[in-house]
Formats: structure tokens, sequence, C-alpha cells
């Protein structure tokens, strides 16, 4: 199951235009492009997702009942120049 916070989902869907019902979509569709570790948070991975035409980054940590909880949304200049295809 993919969750997230429905306040973050409604800040995202103002401020960038995109949601995480998108973004859940695609990767239970297994759409995504990469999962990395995040350099930054251990206990976090990325998944590289490509959406309306763009790459990016979508932090989440997986919890004991196996939940995929996304943090939050951005795009990435760095991860656009690595997987635009």
């Amino acid at each position: 199951m993919v969750i997230w916070d429905d306040e973050k989902n409604i800040k995202l869907q103002v401020e960038r235009g995109i949601s995480f019902d998108e973004i859940s979509e695609i990767i239970l569709r297994k759409e995504y492009l990469d999962i990395l570790d995040n350099p930054s948070r251990p206990s976090q991975q990325i998944f590289v997702i490509k959406l309306n035409d763009y790459i990016y980054s979508v932090p989440f940590i997986i919890d004991k009942q196996s939940n995929i909880i996304l943090k939050t949304a951005f795009p990435s200049r760095k991860l656009n120049k690595k997987y635009r295809r």
C-alpha cells in the first residue's frame, strides 16, 4: 500500500501541480525509472519517476507493515539530465 500525508498532497498540488495520487499510480504500475538510496537520510530511499515530461525525486520510507510512505516530490535537474530519454 502507498500512503502519504493529505496536507502535503494538497501542498504539492497547489505549489507544483502534481499529486501523490498520480505518483502512487506510477509506483503501483512499476513505471518508476529507478530506486536510489537517499544519501542525506539513511532510512529513506528515492523513487525516480517521470511525470509531466520531467524527472521527479520522490523520497519514501517503508514502515513495519511494508507500506510505502511518500514524503514529498520535487523536480530534479540532476536526475532529469541522467534519466531523460
